[in-house]
């Protein structure tokens, strides 16, 4: 048994209107109709819904009923009118989180460009570390996520590549031990300190040997220019994408090390199982358009 879209308007009608000529004018349509629909649907029920009379008076059923009715079809008017809204981009909000290097290369201008073309769309944006975005998408804290994608990305995730980049250990010229380090790290590594920008729960490594687990000591520092600061005072070493490495004067990448540098793919990220949003499915456009080969 199923209660139809069009038997739950004729009641609500019968009931707004307080008789069923007045429902048949505000529908449109003939009395003799309204009052088959409804016989139609106590049939249905097998109960009646409406004591017919000089003033219309609803059973328990039928209050029950018109209840339902009414969520319905408050529900149906809001969603519709909230499908509108978000179509013109006034209810929609992008919930996004960058890490620091893609913020800091392409961040000013994929949002200007966003904002530009959805200008009554909301905008959450965080800028977080690499490893952070991805526990802060799987808790649904971001839908979207824009940074390097880790060796070992959960299997839920749907990833959309855009550019690689090199992750480089690298030291500023200021560090006490410069000399020793761009000479023969391996004799050195051990006794460094280097700068992250995360500092992972052990429980959610995914085993083998961590970079961290090779050098002295690590300070957790998320900001990217207060990391830069503390490694030009000589305070420690930090991984650098080629990118940044190229433009910070002072810089210069650790060789030969096994963990000298590693490859990284760079992309937009979001769980496959929930349904995109709209002003997400807008953003990676962009992204997409930006970095076409």
């Amino acid at each position: 048994m199923q209660i139809e879209r069009h038997e739950i308007r004729i009641l609500a009608a019968v009931v707004e209107a307080g008789g069923f000529s007045r429902a048949a004018e505000k529908l449109a349509v003939s009395q003799s109709a309204v009052s088959q629909a409804i016989a139609n649907l106590e049939h249905k029920l097998n109960t009646q819904l409406v004591v017919r009379g000089r003033h219309l008076e609803l059973t328990e059923a039928g209050k029950r009923l018109f209840s339902f009715t009414r969520m319905v079809i408050n529900e149906e008017n809001q969603a519709l009118d909230d499908i509108q809204r978000i179509r013109s981009g006034a209810l929609s909000t992008l919930n996004l989180a960058m890490s620091s290097t893609v913020n800091r290369f392409f961040g000013k201008e994929l949002l200007l460009e966003f904002c530009e073309k959805n200008p009554l769309t909301r905008l959450k944006l965080d800028v977080a570390p690499s490893r952070e975005m991805v526990y802060g998408v799987d808790e649904d804290r971001w839908e979207l996520a824009f940074g390097p994608f880790q060796s070992r990305m959960p299997g839920h995730f749907e990833c959309v590549a855009f550019f690689t980049e090199q992750r480089l250990l690298a030291v500023h010229e200021n560090h006490p031990s410069f000399a020793e380090l761009m000479n023969d790290a391996a004799e050195c590594i051990a006794s460094q300190t280097l700068l992250t920008s995360y500092l992972d729960n052990a429980s959610k490594r995914g085993g083998g040997e961590r970079i961290r687990d090779l050098v002295g000591d690590v300070w957790e520092v998320s900001h990217l220019e207060l990391r830069l600061a503390l490694c030009e005072a000589g305070k420690g070493l930090s991984y650098m994408s080629d990118r940044l490495l190229e433009e910070s004067p002072g810089y210069h990448h650790i060789p030969g090390l096994e963990i000298s540098s590693f490859e990284r793919e760079v992309g937009v990220y979001y769980k496959k199982h929930k349904a995109l949003s709209e002003v997400a499915r807008r953003f990676i456009g962009i992204c997409q358009r930006q970095f076409a080969p």
